[in-house]
Protein backbone atom coordinates (compact mmCIF):
# COMPACT_ATOMS: atom_id res chain seq x y z
CA UNK A 1 0.00 0.00 0.00
CA UNK A 2 1.18 3.50 -0.83
CA UNK A 3 0.79 6.13 1.88
CA UNK A 4 0.89 9.92 1.62
CA UNK A 5 1.52 11.90 4.84
CA UNK A 6 0.65 15.62 4.95
CA UNK A 7 1.79 17.58 8.00
CA UNK A 8 3.39 21.00 8.42
CA UNK A 9 5.34 19.76 11.49
CA UNK A 10 8.63 18.65 9.94
CA UNK A 11 9.90 16.32 12.68
CA UNK A 12 6.58 14.47 12.99
CA UNK A 13 6.20 14.26 9.21
CA UNK A 14 9.65 12.79 8.63
CA UNK A 15 9.37 10.42 11.61
CA UNK A 16 6.08 9.00 10.33
CA UNK A 17 7.46 8.61 6.82
CA UNK A 18 10.57 6.75 8.02
CA UNK A 19 8.64 4.49 10.41
CA UNK A 20 6.09 3.64 7.71
CA UNK A 21 8.87 2.73 5.32
CA UNK A 22 10.47 0.55 7.98
CA UNK A 23 7.09 -1.21 8.30
CA UNK A 24 7.29 -1.99 4.55
CA UNK A 25 4.89 0.73 3.38
CA UNK A 26 5.71 2.91 0.37
CA UNK A 27 5.44 6.28 2.14
CA UNK A 28 5.92 9.86 0.98
CA UNK A 29 5.60 12.91 3.27
CA UNK A 30 4.90 16.51 2.23
CA UNK A 31 4.42 19.73 4.17
CA UNK A 32 1.21 21.20 2.72
CA UNK A 33 -2.12 20.33 1.06
CA UNK A 34 -1.09 22.34 -2.02
CA UNK A 35 1.94 20.14 -2.63
CA UNK A 36 -0.12 17.04 -1.87
CA UNK A 37 -2.78 17.95 -4.45
CA UNK A 38 -0.07 18.43 -7.08
CA UNK A 39 1.47 15.08 -6.18
CA UNK A 40 -1.88 13.30 -6.36
CA UNK A 41 -2.26 14.39 -9.98
CA UNK A 42 0.77 12.30 -10.92
CA UNK A 43 0.93 9.45 -8.40
CA UNK A 44 -1.67 7.04 -7.05
CA UNK A 45 -1.96 6.51 -3.28
CA UNK A 46 -4.03 4.08 -1.25
CA UNK A 47 -3.98 5.96 2.06
CA UNK A 48 -3.76 9.65 2.90
CA UNK A 49 -2.79 10.67 6.45
CA UNK A 50 -3.33 14.39 6.96
CA UNK A 51 -3.30 16.94 9.74
CA UNK A 52 -6.44 19.07 10.18
CA UNK A 53 -4.81 22.32 11.30
CA UNK A 54 -2.44 23.61 8.62
CA UNK A 55 -1.65 27.04 7.19
CA UNK A 56 -3.26 28.27 3.95
CA UNK A 57 -5.75 25.36 3.69
CA UNK A 58 -7.71 23.71 6.51
CA UNK A 59 -7.71 19.93 6.62
CA UNK A 60 -11.48 19.72 6.09
CA UNK A 61 -11.25 21.71 2.86
CA UNK A 62 -8.31 19.56 1.77
CA UNK A 63 -10.32 16.43 2.60
CA UNK A 64 -13.27 17.60 0.48
CA UNK A 65 -11.04 18.20 -2.53
CA UNK A 66 -9.27 14.85 -2.20
CA UNK A 67 -12.46 12.80 -1.84
CA UNK A 68 -14.11 14.60 -4.75
CA UNK A 69 -11.18 14.01 -7.11
CA UNK A 70 -9.87 10.70 -5.71
CA UNK A 71 -12.76 8.89 -3.96
CA UNK A 72 -10.81 5.61 -3.77
CA UNK A 73 -8.26 7.04 -1.29
CA UNK A 74 -8.74 6.10 2.36
CA UNK A 75 -8.20 9.19 4.52
CA UNK A 76 -7.05 9.25 8.14
CA UNK A 77 -7.05 12.65 9.81
CA UNK A 78 -4.76 13.54 12.68
CA UNK A 79 -5.21 16.51 14.98
CA UNK A 80 -4.12 17.89 18.31
CA UNK A 81 -7.42 19.74 18.48
CA UNK A 82 -9.51 16.60 18.39
CA UNK A 83 -13.09 16.78 19.42
CA UNK A 84 -15.80 14.32 18.58
CA UNK A 85 -17.62 17.04 16.63
CA UNK A 86 -14.57 17.75 14.45
CA UNK A 87 -13.95 14.06 13.89
CA UNK A 88 -17.57 13.39 12.93
CA UNK A 89 -17.48 16.38 10.55
CA UNK A 90 -14.34 15.00 8.89
CA UNK A 91 -15.93 11.58 8.58
CA UNK A 92 -19.05 13.07 7.00
CA UNK A 93 -16.83 14.36 4.23
CA UNK A 94 -15.22 10.97 3.68
CA UNK A 95 -12.54 10.45 6.32
CA UNK A 96 -12.18 6.83 7.34
CA UNK A 97 -10.83 7.44 10.82
CA UNK A 98 -9.00 9.91 13.02
CA UNK A 99 -6.08 9.73 15.41
CA UNK A 100 -5.33 12.25 18.14
CA UNK A 101 -1.92 13.80 18.65
CA UNK A 102 0.31 12.95 20.35
CA UNK A 103 0.38 9.38 19.05
CA UNK A 104 3.12 6.90 18.27
CA UNK A 105 4.00 5.71 14.79
CA UNK A 106 3.09 2.21 15.96
CA UNK A 107 -0.53 3.28 16.59
CA UNK A 108 -0.83 4.63 13.06
CA UNK A 109 0.83 1.54 11.58
CA UNK A 110 -1.65 -0.71 13.41
CA UNK A 111 -4.50 1.31 11.94
CA UNK A 112 -3.08 1.03 8.40
CA UNK A 113 -2.36 -2.68 8.92
CA UNK A 114 -6.07 -3.18 9.57
CA UNK A 115 -6.91 -1.31 6.38
CA UNK A 116 -4.50 -3.52 4.49
CA UNK A 117 -6.15 -6.64 5.92
CA UNK A 118 -9.58 -5.43 4.85
CA UNK A 119 -8.26 -4.47 1.43
CA UNK A 120 -6.73 -7.92 1.05
CA UNK A 121 -10.12 -9.50 1.67
CA UNK A 122 -11.70 -7.33 -1.01
CA UNK A 123 -13.62 -5.20 1.44
CA UNK A 124 -13.43 -1.75 -0.09
CA UNK A 125 -13.76 1.11 2.35
CA UNK A 126 -16.80 3.30 1.70
CA UNK A 127 -17.31 7.00 2.12
CA UNK A 128 -18.44 8.22 5.53
CA UNK A 129 -17.28 5.39 7.78
CA UNK A 130 -17.19 6.22 11.46
CA UNK A 131 -14.80 4.03 13.40
CA UNK A 132 -13.38 4.42 16.90
CA UNK A 133 -10.00 6.16 17.04
CA UNK A 134 -7.05 3.91 17.73
CA UNK A 135 -6.31 5.70 20.97
CA UNK A 136 -9.85 5.95 22.36
CA UNK A 137 -9.95 5.58 26.12
CA UNK A 138 -10.66 2.06 27.24
CA UNK A 139 -10.43 0.49 30.64
CA UNK A 140 -7.65 -2.04 30.26
CA UNK A 141 -8.82 -5.53 29.41
CA UNK A 142 -12.45 -4.60 28.71
CA UNK A 143 -14.31 -2.82 25.93
CA UNK A 144 -15.38 0.23 27.91
CA UNK A 145 -15.30 2.89 25.24
CA UNK A 146 -15.57 6.63 25.62
CA UNK A 147 -13.94 9.98 24.94
CA UNK A 148 -16.49 12.04 26.86
CA UNK A 149 -14.86 14.16 29.59
CA UNK A 150 -16.78 12.43 32.38
CA UNK A 151 -15.69 9.03 31.05
CA UNK A 152 -12.08 10.24 30.91
CA UNK A 153 -12.35 11.23 34.56
CA UNK A 154 -13.68 7.78 35.42
CA UNK A 155 -10.78 6.10 33.61
CA UNK A 156 -8.31 8.28 35.54
CA UNK A 157 -10.05 7.43 38.80
CA UNK A 158 -9.81 3.72 37.97
CA UNK A 159 -6.04 4.01 37.71
CA UNK A 160 -5.98 5.21 41.31
CA UNK A 161 -8.66 3.13 43.02
CA UNK A 162 -8.60 -0.24 41.24
CA UNK A 163 -5.80 -1.62 43.38
CA UNK A 164 -7.18 -0.17 46.60
CA UNK A 165 -8.76 -2.41 49.22
CA UNK A 166 -11.57 0.14 49.67
CA UNK A 167 -15.11 -0.69 48.68
CA UNK A 168 -16.53 0.91 45.53
CA UNK A 169 -20.14 1.89 44.84
CA UNK A 170 -21.04 2.52 41.19
CA UNK A 171 -24.12 4.66 40.51
CA UNK A 172 -25.91 4.79 37.18
CA UNK A 173 -29.10 4.17 35.27
CA UNK A 174 -29.86 0.73 33.89
CA UNK A 175 -27.83 -0.15 30.84
CA UNK A 176 -24.99 2.31 31.43
CA UNK A 177 -22.31 -0.37 31.87
CA UNK A 178 -22.01 -0.62 35.65
CA UNK A 179 -21.25 -4.36 35.57
CA UNK A 180 -18.53 -3.84 32.95
CA UNK A 181 -16.95 -1.14 35.08
CA UNK A 182 -17.06 -3.35 38.16
CA UNK A 183 -15.30 -6.17 36.29
CA UNK A 184 -12.72 -3.71 35.01
CA UNK A 185 -11.92 -2.64 38.58
CA UNK A 186 -11.25 -6.28 39.45
CA UNK A 187 -9.12 -6.91 36.33
CA UNK A 188 -6.99 -3.84 37.03
CA UNK A 189 -6.36 -4.79 40.65
CA UNK A 190 -3.86 -7.12 42.29
CA UNK A 191 -6.79 -9.52 42.78
CA UNK A 192 -7.07 -10.05 39.02
CA UNK A 193 -6.17 -13.76 39.20
CA UNK A 194 -8.40 -14.40 42.20
CA UNK A 195 -12.15 -15.16 42.04
CA UNK A 196 -14.65 -12.61 40.76
CA UNK A 197 -18.04 -13.61 42.14
CA UNK A 198 -21.31 -11.89 41.17
CA UNK A 199 -24.55 -11.65 43.12
CA UNK A 200 -27.67 -9.83 41.96
CA UNK A 201 -29.55 -8.69 45.06
CA UNK A 202 -32.80 -7.84 43.30
CA UNK A 203 -36.00 -9.88 43.42
CA UNK A 204 -34.98 -12.24 46.23
CA UNK A 205 -36.47 -12.89 49.63
CA UNK A 206 -34.25 -12.16 52.62
CA UNK A 207 -33.78 -15.88 53.30
CA UNK A 208 -32.95 -16.69 49.67
CA UNK A 209 -30.36 -13.90 49.45
CA UNK A 210 -28.90 -14.79 52.84
CA UNK A 211 -28.39 -18.40 51.77
CA UNK A 212 -26.83 -17.32 48.47
CA UNK A 213 -24.43 -14.89 50.11
CA UNK A 214 -23.46 -16.66 53.31
CA UNK A 215 -24.10 -20.29 52.42
CA UNK A 216 -25.79 -22.99 54.45
CA UNK A 217 -24.18 -25.01 57.23
CA UNK A 218 -23.06 -28.35 55.80
CA UNK A 219 -24.75 -30.30 58.58
CA UNK A 220 -28.07 -28.90 57.51
CA UNK A 221 -30.04 -30.28 54.60
CA UNK A 222 -28.69 -29.26 51.19
CA UNK A 223 -25.59 -27.63 52.67
CA UNK A 224 -23.83 -25.19 50.39
CA UNK A 225 -20.92 -22.77 50.26
CA UNK A 226 -22.00 -19.16 49.86
CA UNK A 227 -20.84 -16.63 47.31
CA UNK A 228 -18.77 -14.80 49.90
CA UNK A 229 -16.60 -17.85 50.57
CA UNK A 230 -16.26 -18.47 46.85
CA UNK A 231 -14.87 -14.94 46.50
CA UNK A 232 -12.09 -15.49 49.05
CA UNK A 233 -9.03 -13.44 48.07
CA UNK A 234 -10.89 -11.79 45.21
CA UNK A 235 -13.82 -9.47 44.53
CA UNK A 236 -17.49 -9.83 45.45
CA UNK A 237 -19.72 -7.90 43.03
CA UNK A 238 -23.11 -6.95 44.49
CA UNK A 239 -25.48 -5.75 41.76
CA UNK A 240 -28.55 -3.68 42.66
CA UNK A 241 -27.40 -3.34 46.24
CA UNK A 242 -30.41 -1.14 47.06
CA UNK A 243 -32.53 -4.32 46.96
CA UNK A 244 -30.81 -6.00 49.93
CA UNK A 245 -33.63 -6.70 52.44
CA UNK A 246 -33.41 -4.90 55.79
CA UNK A 247 -33.17 -8.28 57.55
CA UNK A 248 -29.94 -9.10 55.67
CA UNK A 249 -28.31 -5.67 55.85
CA UNK A 250 -26.82 -6.08 59.37
CA UNK A 251 -25.03 -9.26 58.25
CA UNK A 252 -23.65 -7.55 55.16
CA UNK A 253 -22.51 -4.66 57.38
CA UNK A 254 -20.65 -7.10 59.63
CA UNK A 255 -18.89 -8.53 56.58
CA UNK A 256 -17.81 -5.06 55.50
CA UNK A 257 -16.71 -3.97 58.97
CA UNK A 258 -14.91 -7.08 60.20
CA UNK A 259 -14.51 -9.40 57.21
CA UNK A 260 -16.48 -12.10 58.97
CA UNK A 261 -19.85 -13.84 58.73
CA UNK A 262 -21.74 -16.96 59.71
CA UNK A 263 -23.36 -19.49 57.42
CA UNK A 264 -27.11 -19.85 57.53
CA UNK A 265 -27.98 -22.26 60.34
CA UNK A 266 -24.57 -22.00 62.03
CA UNK A 267 -23.04 -20.04 64.90
CA UNK A 268 -19.44 -20.48 63.73
CA UNK A 269 -17.66 -17.33 62.57
CA UNK A 270 -15.78 -17.46 59.27
CA UNK A 271 -13.13 -14.88 58.34
CA UNK A 272 -12.68 -13.88 54.69
CA UNK A 273 -10.64 -11.48 52.60
CA UNK A 274 -12.92 -10.02 49.93
CA UNK A 275 -13.24 -6.64 48.30
CA UNK A 276 -16.76 -5.35 47.67
CA UNK A 277 -17.74 -3.60 44.46
CA UNK A 278 -21.44 -2.74 44.37
CA UNK A 279 -23.81 -1.04 41.93
CA UNK A 280 -27.09 0.78 42.31
CA UNK A 281 -29.66 2.55 40.16
CA UNK A 282 -31.21 4.20 43.22
CA UNK A 283 -30.57 7.28 45.29
CA UNK A 284 -29.36 5.44 48.39
CA UNK A 285 -29.23 8.60 50.50
CA UNK A 286 -32.95 9.05 49.88
CA UNK A 287 -33.54 5.44 50.90
CA UNK A 288 -31.53 6.03 54.10
CA UNK A 289 -33.75 9.00 54.97
CA UNK A 290 -36.84 6.85 54.38
CA UNK A 291 -35.50 4.09 56.64
CA UNK A 292 -35.24 1.64 53.72
CA UNK A 293 -31.46 1.32 53.87
CA UNK A 294 -29.10 1.36 56.86
CA UNK A 295 -27.03 4.52 57.08
CA UNK A 296 -23.96 2.73 58.42
CA UNK A 297 -24.11 0.18 55.58
CA UNK A 298 -24.43 3.00 53.05
CA UNK A 299 -21.24 4.67 54.29
CA UNK A 300 -19.36 1.36 54.30
CA UNK A 301 -20.34 0.73 50.67
CA UNK A 302 -19.91 4.33 49.55
CA UNK A 303 -16.19 4.64 50.35
CA UNK A 304 -15.32 5.29 46.69
CA UNK A 305 -18.43 6.35 44.74
CA UNK A 306 -18.34 6.42 40.93
CA UNK A 307 -21.12 7.94 38.82
CA UNK A 308 -21.60 6.53 35.30
CA UNK A 309 -23.32 9.10 33.05
CA UNK A 310 -26.32 8.06 30.93
CA UNK A 311 -25.72 7.79 27.19
CA UNK A 312 -27.77 10.93 26.47
CA UNK A 313 -25.11 12.89 28.40
CA UNK A 314 -22.23 11.47 26.34
CA UNK A 315 -23.69 11.79 22.86
CA UNK A 316 -20.25 12.18 21.29
CA UNK A 317 -19.39 8.59 22.26
CA UNK A 318 -22.26 7.17 20.20
CA UNK A 319 -20.27 6.89 16.90
CA UNK A 320 -17.49 5.05 18.74
CA UNK A 321 -19.95 2.67 20.36
CA UNK A 322 -21.83 2.05 17.11
CA UNK A 323 -18.71 0.89 15.32
CA UNK A 324 -17.50 -1.14 18.29
CA UNK A 325 -20.79 -3.06 18.25
CA UNK A 326 -20.65 -3.43 14.46
CA UNK A 327 -17.23 -5.05 14.85
CA UNK A 328 -18.57 -7.21 17.69
CA UNK A 329 -21.62 -8.54 15.86
CA UNK A 330 -20.13 -8.78 12.36
CA UNK A 331 -16.46 -9.79 12.86
CA UNK A 332 -16.24 -11.42 9.43
CA UNK A 333 -18.25 -8.92 7.43
CA UNK A 334 -17.66 -5.22 6.89
CA UNK A 335 -20.70 -3.04 7.66
CA UNK A 336 -20.94 0.64 6.70
CA UNK A 337 -23.37 2.96 8.49
CA UNK A 338 -24.15 6.17 6.62
CA UNK A 339 -23.52 9.51 8.42
CA UNK A 340 -27.21 10.45 8.28
CA UNK A 341 -28.10 7.32 10.25
CA UNK A 342 -25.42 8.14 12.82
CA UNK A 343 -26.79 11.68 13.13
CA UNK A 344 -30.27 10.26 13.77
CA UNK A 345 -29.00 7.90 16.45
CA UNK A 346 -27.17 10.79 18.12
CA UNK A 347 -30.48 12.70 18.54
CA UNK A 348 -32.30 9.80 20.23
CA UNK A 349 -32.28 10.02 24.08
CA UNK A 350 -31.53 6.31 24.67
CA UNK A 351 -33.61 5.58 27.79
CA UNK A 352 -32.05 2.11 27.81
CA UNK A 353 -28.55 3.59 27.49
CA UNK A 354 -25.60 1.63 26.05
CA UNK A 355 -27.43 -1.68 26.39
CA UNK A 356 -30.26 -0.39 24.18
CA UNK A 357 -27.76 0.79 21.56
CA UNK A 358 -25.99 -2.58 21.66
CA UNK A 359 -29.28 -4.42 21.14
CA UNK A 360 -30.17 -2.15 18.22
CA UNK A 361 -26.87 -2.72 16.41
CA UNK A 362 -27.15 -6.49 16.93
CA UNK A 363 -30.65 -6.34 15.44
CA UNK A 364 -29.58 -4.23 12.45
CA UNK A 365 -26.69 -6.58 11.66
CA UNK A 366 -28.93 -9.65 11.96
CA UNK A 367 -31.68 -8.41 9.63
CA UNK A 368 -29.56 -6.49 7.12
CA UNK A 369 -28.98 -8.45 3.92
CA UNK A 370 -26.41 -5.99 2.60
CA UNK A 371 -23.40 -4.19 4.00
CA UNK A 372 -24.83 -0.69 4.37
CA UNK A 373 -27.08 0.58 7.16
CA UNK A 374 -29.18 3.60 6.18
CA UNK A 375 -31.76 5.84 7.85
CA UNK A 376 -34.50 3.61 6.40
CA UNK A 377 -33.09 0.67 8.41
CA UNK A 378 -33.51 2.49 11.74
CA UNK A 379 -36.71 1.34 13.56
CA UNK A 380 -39.55 3.86 13.55
CA UNK A 381 -39.69 3.99 17.35
CA UNK A 382 -36.21 5.55 17.38
CA UNK A 383 -37.38 8.33 15.05
CA UNK A 384 -40.10 9.39 17.49
CA UNK A 385 -39.67 11.22 20.83
CA UNK A 386 -38.86 8.75 23.61
CA UNK A 387 -39.57 9.21 27.34
CA UNK A 388 -36.61 9.59 29.66
CA UNK A 389 -36.16 7.20 32.61
CA UNK A 390 -38.52 7.95 35.48
CA UNK A 391 -37.26 5.51 38.10
CA UNK A 392 -35.83 6.64 41.44
CA UNK A 393 -32.26 7.30 40.32
CA UNK A 394 -30.17 10.40 40.88
CA UNK A 395 -32.79 13.14 40.94
CA UNK A 396 -32.14 16.88 40.77
CA UNK A 397 -32.83 17.48 44.44
CA UNK A 398 -30.09 15.06 45.47
CA UNK A 399 -27.45 15.97 42.90
CA UNK A 400 -25.65 18.56 45.06
CA UNK A 401 -25.74 16.26 48.06
CA UNK A 402 -24.25 13.39 46.08
CA UNK A 403 -21.44 15.56 44.66
CA UNK A 404 -20.60 16.88 48.12
CA UNK A 405 -20.69 13.38 49.60
CA UNK A 406 -18.45 12.07 46.83
CA UNK A 407 -15.91 14.85 47.38
CA UNK A 408 -15.95 14.31 51.14
CA UNK A 409 -15.48 10.52 50.87
CA UNK A 410 -12.63 10.81 48.36
CA UNK A 411 -10.82 13.37 50.53
CA UNK A 412 -11.17 11.10 53.57
CA UNK A 413 -9.91 8.11 51.57
CA UNK A 414 -6.90 10.05 50.24
CA UNK A 415 -5.97 11.41 53.69
CA UNK A 416 -6.18 7.93 55.18
CA UNK A 417 -4.15 6.46 52.32
CA UNK A 418 -1.37 9.05 52.79
CA UNK A 419 -1.47 9.11 56.60
CA UNK A 420 -2.67 12.71 56.60
CA UNK A 421 -0.09 14.10 54.16
CA UNK A 422 -2.02 16.81 52.26
CA UNK A 423 0.50 17.14 49.45
CA UNK A 424 0.55 13.40 48.77
CA UNK A 425 -3.23 13.19 49.13
CA UNK A 426 -3.65 15.92 46.50
CA UNK A 427 -1.24 14.06 44.21
CA UNK A 428 -3.16 10.81 44.73
CA UNK A 429 -6.39 12.48 43.59
CA UNK A 430 -4.58 14.32 40.76
CA UNK A 431 -5.59 17.69 42.26
CA UNK A 432 -3.61 20.88 42.68
CA UNK A 433 -2.43 21.16 46.33
CA UNK A 434 -4.23 24.51 46.72
CA UNK A 435 -7.48 23.05 45.34
CA UNK A 436 -7.20 20.06 47.64
CA UNK A 437 -6.59 22.25 50.70
CA UNK A 438 -9.67 24.33 49.86
CA UNK A 439 -11.78 21.20 49.50
CA UNK A 440 -10.41 19.77 52.76
CA UNK A 441 -11.17 23.00 54.60
CA UNK A 442 -14.74 22.86 53.34
CA UNK A 443 -15.28 19.37 54.78
CA UNK A 444 -12.83 19.39 57.70
CA UNK A 445 -15.55 19.00 60.33
CA UNK A 446 -17.07 16.01 58.54
CA UNK A 447 -13.97 14.22 57.29
CA UNK A 448 -12.46 11.53 59.48
CA UNK A 449 -9.39 9.42 58.83
CA UNK A 450 -7.03 7.27 60.81
CA UNK A 451 -3.37 8.26 60.73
Amino acid sequence: MKVLVVDDEKIKRITLRDDLREANYDAIAVESPTIALQLLQHEQFDVLVTDLRMPKMHGIEFLKRVKKAYPHITVIVMTAYASVETAVEAMKFGAHNYIKKPFSSEELIIMIDKLKALHGKGKAQKRGEILPPINSNRASGLQIIGKNQRMREIFKLLETVSDSRSNVLIYGERGTGKALLAKSIHINSSREHQPYVQVNCAGKSHESLERELFGVEQKAAKGQIGRIELAEGGTLFLAEVEAIPLEVQPKVLRLLENGEFERFGSGNTIKVDVRIVATTTANLQSKVRKGEFREDLFYRLNVIPIFLPPLRERVGDIPLLINHFLDLFSPNQFFHIVPEAVDLLMTYPWPGNVRELENLIERLVAINDGQEITVEDIPIELKLPAPLPSDDTLGETSFHEIIQSTERELIAWAMKKTSGNKTQAAKLLKMKPSTFRDALAKHIDQVEWEV
